[in-house]
């Protein structure tokens, strides 16, 4: 079914005098970035952001918290022992990726509550098969030769990257070259786990969506 509908987390940005509001944002099923603001040896002030939320069950792999962090470019978390947050996971945003918190900020902002329903449809969208990074793990390749198409696992269909990963290749135009002008997958039944745990709703979602297609899920980017 190409239609499903998702419980996406609302991200909210607090100051860290609201600590204890962030938190009780997180636990409702939100995501919190809260904010401190401390002189450094130089006494510039630098701002510090960690994204908070409820701590992903083990080994779900379509967890949003748990995609929201991958999202910034990370993989990983740590749960707080004490405090307004404990209990909670908790991950320093890099500060190249503070633009990108306070934009899902600024892109929630006109949402009530901790969580939102929404619905996608992704046979009108295909943005997560645009211009995107497939790395092919062994499984795949096994899944590839088990289906009669071991022709994927090299040129032209992938390739090697500088750190010698294999990747699916793109077309000219940064579309995956399984992607059918209706947006289905021609290898759908053998698409690589990256494709086929990739979750809808997620922030890595919404940001293909925003970037390509100008869907946003919320308030436009300012100009």
């Amino acid at each position: 079914m190409a239609v499903a509908a998702v419980h996406r987390p609302i991200v909210r940005s607090f100051d860290s005098k609201y600590t204890k509001e962030a938190a009780a944002h997180a636990r409702a099923g939100g995501h919190a970035v809260v904010w401190t603001r401390k002189p450094d040896a130089r006494g510039k002030v630098e701002a510090r952001a960690v994204l908070v939320f409820r701590e992903p069950a083990d080994g779900d792999i379509a967890d949003l918290g748990r995609w929201s962090v991958y999202d910034l470019g990370k993989s990983r978390w740590k749960i707080a022992e004490d405090g307004a947050l404990k209990g909670l996971a908790t991950t320093l945003v890099p500060r190249d990726c503070h633009w990108i918190v306070k934009r899902r900020a600024e892109r929630d902002a006109i949402h009530p509550g901790p969580t939102r329903k929404v619905a996608f449809d992704c046979l009108a969208c295909g943005s997560c098969c645009q211009d995107n990074e497939v790395v092919l793990e062994k499984v795949d390749l096994q899944r590839f030769v088990d289906g009669g198409r071991r022709d994927l696992t090299k040129p032209p269909l992938a390739k090697r990257d500088a750190e010698g990963r294999l990747l699916l290749t793109l077309l000219a135009n940064k579309r995956c070259r399984h992607l059918g002008a209706t947006n289905l997958c021609g290898i759908y039944e053998i698409r690589p786990d990256a494709c086929s745990e990739f979750p809808m709703g997620s922030e890595c979602c919404l940001f293909a969506r925003e970037d390509l297609l100008g869907l946003v899920d919320g308030a436009q980017p300012e100009s």
